[in-house]
C-alpha cells in the first residue's frame, strides 16, 4: 500500500486484491508496526474509502481515511 498524494492522502488499493469479482483491485493489506492495516474501496475509485486495524490482541479499529498514515500508538486517540 503506498500513499498518494490526491485525493487527500489516501491509499492506492491499485496494487490490491480483488474481492468482490469485477476484476479491478478493492483491498490491500499491509503491516504497520505490529497492527495488520486492511485499507478498502467502496466505491471502486482505486482509493480506499475504509482502513481497519487489527491489533495483535485481535481488536479491530475503524481508522479515518484522512489519518491512515498516522503511527499505532497514536491511532487508537482518534
Amino acid at each position: 500500500m503506498r500513499a498518494v498524494d490526491e485525493p487527500g492522502r489516501v491509499p492506492d488499493v491499485g496494487d490490491g486484491f480483488d474481492t468482490d469479482g469485477d476484476g479491478a483491485p478493492d483491498t490491500a493489506v499491509s503491516v504497520d508496526g505490529i497492527d495488520l492495516v486492511v485499507a478498502i474501496d467502496v466505491d471502486g475509485d482505486g482509493f480506499a474509502d475504509q482502513v481497519l486495524r487489527i491489533g495483535r490482541d485481535a481488536t479491530v479499529r475503524e481508522q479515518s481515511v484522512d489519518g491512515w498514515t498516522v503511527a499505532p500508538s497514536d491511532a487508537e486517540d482518534q
